[in-house]
C-alpha cells in the first residue's frame, strides 16, 4: 500500500474494486484498530468489515482525487467509536440487569453468571495501561471531554 494512493486508482469501469482495495488496506485497518485498542479478534474482525461496508456503501460519494488512506483511518476511528460505545452500553446493560435480578425475584446461579461476565469485561478493560484505562472509563462512563481528560491526565489530547 502506498499511502499516497488516491480513489480514483481504485475505480475500475466506475466500480469501486473492493479486492484491491481489502489487499491494499486491510493491514493499514488492522493496525490503526491494533493501535488504539485491545478488542477480540472476533471484534477486529467485525469492525473490519464495518469499514469495508461503509467504504463500499459510500463509493459514489468518494472525491476521486482524494488519497484514500486518511479516509479509510477515518473511517475506520469513527466505527471503532461506536464500537467502544456498543461495548459500553453492552457493560451497563448487565450491570442494570444484575442490579434488577438483586431488588426483585432472583436465580442465584443467573447472578452468579452475570456477575462473572461483568468481571470479565472488567478485567479486559483493565488490561488497557492505567492511563488508557483511565481515558476510556472518563470518556466512556463518564462522560467527559477528551479535552478535560487530557488536562486532567496532563497529557496532550492527541
Amino acid at each position: 500500500m502506498n499511502k499516497e494512493n488516491t480513489i480514483e486508482e481504485y475505480i475500475v469501469k466506475d466500480n469501486l474494486d473492493m479486492n484491491k482495495l481489502i489487499e491494499d488496506y486491510y493491514n493499514y485497518i488492522r493496525t490503526i484498530i491494533k493501535n488504539t485498542n485491545s478488542l477480540s479478534i472476533e471484534d477486529e474482525e467485525e469492525v473490519i468489515s464495518d469499514v469495508l461496508l461503509i467504504i463500499w456503501k459510500n463509493k459514489n460519494k468518494l472525491d476521486r482525487k482524494s488519497k484514500f488512506s486518511p479516509y479509510i483511518a477515518g473511517v475506520t476511528k469513527n466505527v471503532l467509536y461506536r464500537k467502544y460505545k456498543e461495548i459500553r452500553d453492552n457493560i451497563k446493560n448487565v450491570e442494570h440487569k444484575y442490579d434488577e435480578e438483586i431488588e426483585g425475584n432472583f436465580d442465584v446461579n443467573k447472578i452468579i453468571e452475570q456477575k462473572e461476565i461483568n468481571d470479565c469485561i472488567i478485567n479486559n478493560l483493565k488490561e488497557f495501561g492505567n492511563t488508557e484505562y483511565d481515558i476510556f472509563t472518563e470518556f466512556y462512563y463518564e462522560g467527559k471531554k477528551i479535552k478535560q481528560i487530557a488536562k486532567e491526565l496532563n497529557l496532550s489530547v492527541s
